[in-house]
């Protein structure tokens, strides 16, 4: 069969693509994830771009739907990731054509940023969780996304829900009762883990120019390029201000 051809308008990191260092950030977050997936639990994946990490949630779970609104992406996810207890669907995340109570896990890697009814998809994904359910979402820290974006002299018109710690508690916390965020971050060695652990304010963003900051990383050992690789990000409960994303865990 044919590969799908994607006409990538968007930010979907996969296996084969050009960005190593983008598709090694997203791959971590599903390891981090994996190990919290249980064999009878039944799971969707909103905004499941093309598919890869879908197929590894459901090497885990008994079943796995997911879906995305780009019928490009599906395609591509259906001829490449495919498994017989997963099932890809075209379907807007703000209504989710899906019954009440019918899943124990909710996945929502890199989507919340993208959402002009933020607080509507939230009510979707507690209403189609069992209780004791979880959300499992990651999304860019704008504390430290906007002052980057602004030291490399772009903008990200994609973007229209971004949000700090304290932003991202409020609304999460608006729908479920435990909520529990971690920091990503790009490890390197000790200097650097002890710079940044300083860098509450992102000074560092704030302060480097872009150029100088890739150069900073490379001699305090934070992997990037051809090198890099899923185990290179770690996941904590500690320097959230400073981090580059955030992955919550929220229990219905």
């Amino acid at each position: 069969m044919k590969p799908a051809s994607l006409t990538l308008d968007d930010e979907r990191p996969r296996p084969d693509g050009p960005d190593r260092v983008s598709y090694h950030h997203h791959l971590a977050r599903y390891q981090f994830l994996l190990p919290m997936v249980r064999p009878n639990d039944e799971i969707l994946e909103t905004g499941c771009g093309v598919g890869y990490g879908s197929q590894m949630l459901s090497e885990r779970a008994h079943s796995v739907v997911a879906f995305d609104y780009s019928p490009a992406a599906l395609e591509y996810a259906r001829e490449r990731h495919s498994a017989p207890n997963l099932t890809y669907l075209l379907m807007d995340c703000h209504r989710l054509a899906l019954a009440d109570t019918s899943f124990d896990l909710v996945v929502s890697f890199e989507v919340f940023e993208h959402l002009e009814a933020p607080l509507d998809y939230l009510s979707e994904c507690r209403r189609v969780l069992r209780p004791g359910g979880r959300l499992v979402l990651s999304t860019p820290n704008r504390s430290s996304w906007d002052i980057h974006m602004r030291s490399i002299g772009t903008e990200y018109e994609y973007h229209v829900n971004m949000q700090d710690l304290d932003g991202l508690r409020t609304q999460l916390a608006s729908f479920f009762p435990q909520v529990l965020i971690y920091s990503q971050w790009r490890k390197g060695n000790g200097l650097h883990r002890a710079l940044r652990a300083l860098d509450v304010w992102n000074l560092r963003l704030r302060l480097v120019p872009a150029r100088r900051r890739e150069k900073l990383q490379q001699i305090m050992g934070v992997p990037g390029g051809a090198a890099v690789k899923s185990s290179d990000w770690v996941f904590t409960r500690s320097q959230r201000r400073q981090a580059n994303h955030f992955v919550a865990i929220c229990t219905k």
